[in-house]
């Protein structure tokens, strides 16, 4: 069974503004889709985490990613960083790995659309 809620995250409740934050996320979805046929449907949840400095969280194997509004407020390549990152733990329950900007555990790299598929190909198959 897919989580709803995670601990320590607001779910926003679904309205206008909230759908529009929301397709943002799935966009990037769909770009991994277009290049990823076999990756399963995600489901997306908006809202806030209690430590402002927490962007995404996944739950792990479980296909349900929840992104923040300040992650998607922070441009188009800083989220498609957020959401490639989330989509491998969510997909795969992959952990970090220092070694992958992409994956890394602190956001210390920003990658392009060709890099961060690049990478995230390297987890999702």
């Amino acid at each position: 069974m897919k989580a709803k809620r995670t601990k320590d995250f607001n779910n926003y409740k679904m309205d206008n503004r909230v759908y529009q934050l929301r397709r943002k996320v799935i966009d990037m979805i769909y770009e991994v889709k277009n290049e990823i046929k076999s990756l399963p449907r995600i489901d997306v949840r908006i809202g806030e985490h209690k430590c402002n400095r927490i962007l995404a969280v996944a739950a792990l194997k479980q296909c349900t990613v929840w992104v923040t509004e300040d992650a998607i407020n922070q441009g188009e390549d800083r989220l498609r960083n957020t959401v490639y990152h989330e989509l491998v733990h969510a997909v795969t329950g992959f952990g970090h790995d220092e070694s992958c900007p992409l994956m890394e555990s602190k956001a210390n790299h920003v990658l392009n659309k060709q890099e961060c598929m690049e990478a995230l190909k390297k987890y999702i198959k």
